[in-house]
């Protein structure tokens, strides 16, 4: 099965059930669009193994930042058009809406307090991420815009933030500010490496993770969801109370 996958680089045929998840809120899935798919072929792919690993919805997140995706709303709804269209004819039962990952820099800050409305998750959610280098010293100032101009931000993989792996507490000040936080749900597999894995689990075990999200670039990652099957932590992330299942979906509410 995907036998063809093989010709670009090793692929595991998807084997592990996500679909207690419900939705994805995170991945880069459109093509040519940023670090995420390439080509065509590449999102067919990536949103048919999705499929088969029980997810019915993605909302895909492409990147937004001022220096090097410099992706708007209006490009991003335009792709996401064609994406839909090429997943309709592929016959694949995956609903797909887009939203983005917001690099919060000095455009977010101009994006949060214009008059155009930033693209949601769902309802008023935001998904916003920083440099995995350091944190970004427009955060503070972006957490407060968001919430005044009401949205909810939620931060993306808090995990990979390696700069505060020493400096734990900081997780609780950006709760207090009222951030939301998504889980790499790979950062369990030791992907990013063994500090993520372990703040990951630290953050976990405090229930301080409000979604999770695949962030799905390509197929390697992929195969590192299915490297947590029969693993101890897939019962744990099964019964743990995110708030995917919030997100409506087209077989239960119509938009």
């Amino acid at each position: 099965m995907f036998s063809f996958f093989r010709k670009k680089e090793e692929y595991i045929s998807p084997v592990q059930d996500w679909s207690f998840i419900s939705t994805d809120i995170h991945s880069h899935v459109m093509y040519g669009i940023d670090d995420g798919a390439k080509t065509v072929e590449d999102t067919i792919s990536l949103v048919k193994a999705m499929y088969n690993l029980g997810f019915r919805k993605m909302v895909t997140t492409p990147h937004v930042s001022q220096d090097i995706y410099r992706n708007t709303k209006k490009g991003i709804l335009q792709k996401l058009a064609e994406v839909r269209k090429i997943i309709a004819d592929q016959k694949i039962d995956m609903e797909i809406d887009a939203a983005a990952e917001y690099m919060i820099d000095e455009n977010f800050i101009a994006l949060s307090e214009s008059d155009e409305k930033l693209l949601t998750l769902y309802e008023n959610r935001v998904l916003v991420e920083m440099s995995f280098m350091f944190e970004t010293p427009y955060l503070s100032n972006a957490l407060f815009i968001m919430q005044t101009r009401g949205y909810q931000p939620v931060l993306a993989h808090p995990e990979r933030y390696n700069f505060y792996h020493h400096q734990l507490e900081k997780y609780d000040e950006l709760k207090e500010k009222g951030c939301l936080f998504q889980l790499n749900m790979i950062s369990f597999s030791g992907y990013y490496g063994e500090g993520v894995k372990k703040t990951a689990e630290y953050l976990f075990e405090k229930k301080m993770y409000d979604y999770c999200g695949s962030d799905v670039h390509h197929l390697k990652h992929i195969n590192a969801l299915n490297s947590l099957q029969n693993k101890p932590i897939m019962e744990k992330l099964s019964t743990y109370p995110f708030l995917n299942k919030e997100i409506p979906q087209r077989n239960t509410t119509e938009k």
